[in-house]
């Protein structure tokens, strides 16, 4: 079976006061990702707008007593057990240590620059490269000794991103259990392997390739807006390569020129926020690293909160574009 993309689009239908109690309707879109089947709902002006000025100083403040920052970290954070071979990692300005407050078996955190904040448009391709490989290097270490089936790397940025720390970090996650999503990619990707005969990613990049969701390429990873988004302007850049990829070799240069770009895409549309997880599957020959960022609602003095009941209790997903529509205008900072 081929990569079928399946979407419905039903009305909701009410009085609206907006229009003086005239009859109106407004549109539903329920869309299924190709993989695994979670479904998407595209709601027309969901998003909050950002605002043409949003305060941030008050929360990032001046540096003073953030454990990240190069005069406390330190002596702020703890160092790595003997097997990682250091106490703390370093690349460029990157500094990784492990994570005082784990999420996963192994966890570590990677302060991407010395200066204590940089908005998501100063977060260059040379510093992001260096935060993943600074993450990349202690992802290998633990699967080089202890095995485990799955990794990530993952950032926040600013409160709306759920972030508690203004100093711009990475986290990486690896263990044995995986995310639900990353179960849930794992487990529809070898099925479908055992089905088609074919890796999921190789076949969806043949589908979407010069289609209108596609968005261009940095090097050997390509980037599309997913048909079925996770979250609000989502952009996902696929990769071939399986395994951890090396630190410092060439997709990691190529996964950073692309954040960078997309990240610049945020900046355009006014948003501040975002989210990242490269997904990685270091036994699995059908699961290569995949990488996916989406942005959030903008940071400023009142933010609005994108994550609620659908999300936190129904595992929704709602986005007020259709990738479609917004696929054209990242492309354009490729």
């Amino acid at each position: 079976m081929p990569v079928e993309f399946d979407k419905t689009v039903e009305e909701a239908t009410f009085y609206s006061p907006m229009a003086d109690f005239e009859r109106d309707t407004q549109p539903v879109e329920y869309r299924t990702d190709p993989l695994t089947g979670q479904q998407s709902r595209v709601v027309v002006e969901w998003f909050p707008d950002p605002p043409e000025d949003p305060a941030v100083d008050d929360f990032v403040g001046d540096g003073e007593g953030c454990f990240f920052c190069p005069e406390t970290v330190t002596d702020a954070t703890p160092e790595y057990p003997d097997f990682v071979g250091v106490d703390r990692g370093s690349v460029g300005e990157a500094t990784s240590f492990p994570n005082l407050f784990p999420y996963a078996e192994h966890s570590n955190v990677v302060v991407l620059t010395e200066d204590h904040f940089r908005p998501a448009s100063d977060l260059t391709a040379d510093l992001l490269a260096d935060g993943l490989a600074c993450a990349l290097e202690y992802v290998a270490a633990v699967v080089d000794t202890h095995d485990s089936t799955h990794a990530s790397v993952n950032m926040n940025l600013l409160p709306s991103a759920g972030s508690s720390v203004a100093h711009p970090h990475m986290q990486a996650l690896v263990d044995d259990h995986g995310t639900n999503e990353a179960r849930r990619r794992r487990e529809a990707a070898r099925e479908y392997h055992e089905t088609e005969g074919s890796v999921y990613w190789a076949d969806l990049l043949d589908a979407e390739r010069d289609g209108e969701r596609y968005v261009g390429a940095t090097g050997d990873v390509e980037w599309i807006a997913p048909f079925a988004p996770t979250s609000q302007w989502h952009v996902r850049g696929i990769t071939t390569e399986t395994g951890v990829p090396d630190p410092h070799g060439s997709l990691v240069e190529n996964l950073a020129a692309g954040l960078e770009r997309v990240l610049q895409f945020y900046t355009d549309r006014g948003s501040n926020a975002f989210n990242v997880a490269l997904t990685l599957m270091p036994d699995d020959p059908v699961c290569p690293a995949v990488f996916d960022v989406v942005a959030r609602p903008p940071f400023d003095e009142y933010y609005v909160n994108d994550d609620f009941y659908f999300q936190k209790l129904h595992d929704g997903r709602v986005v007020d574009e259709a990738p479609e529509a917004y696929a054209p205008e990242v492309s354009s900072f490729f």
